[in-house]
């Protein structure tokens, strides 16, 4: 299986507006293989495109090529681990505010995307429509376990 690369898709800078949040999460190297190998959208449902470039992973949404976050990893002996995450604070690109949301986001997006685990949606909303219509926003067809991959 091919590893998506930074030219495989159109993709902007993550913009001057920014901060970053502290991650605390350990992968296995198997793990990392599938995470490394990031994203290539097949099609419209598929809203992201995700790569690995020099220890870091990008995520930008697949549509605007607006980059959302640019996730560091460290190496320590046989595992491997998120640390920080430069997350995008241009509203005019992206309107999340709340650094504990984005890093819940990021996981589970690492699971559900690279890892093709079942993951809750990270969300304080309790209701079933209103978290379903924003996992679709998230992770389009992915959410019925589809991927471009398959294909």
């Amino acid at each position: 299986m091919k590893s998506a690369t930074p030219t495989d898709w159109k993709t902007e800078a993550l913009p001057e507006r920014r901060t970053t949040v502290r991650l605390e999460r350990s992968f296995t190297a198997g793990e990392m293989d599938s995470i490394r190998r990031g994203l290539v959208p097949g099609q419209m449902e598929d809203k992201w495109f995700v790569f690995w470039r020099d220890d870091h992973l990008f995520f930008h949404r697949s549509w605007t090529g607006f980059c959302i976050y640019v996730v560091r990893f460290v190496s320590e002996g046989e595992s491997f681990h998120m640390v920080e995450a430069e997350v995008n604070r241009d509203p005019a690109q992206y309107t999340q505010t709340d650094d504990s949301e984005d890093i819940q986001m990021i996981s589970f997006l690492v699971d559900v995307l690279l890892l093709r685990r079942q993951s809750s949606f990270p969300t304080g909303d309790p209701s079933d429509k209103k978290r379903a219509l924003k996992t679709w926003s998230q992770v389009g067809r992915a959410m019925f376990d589809q991927h471009p991959d398959d294909e």
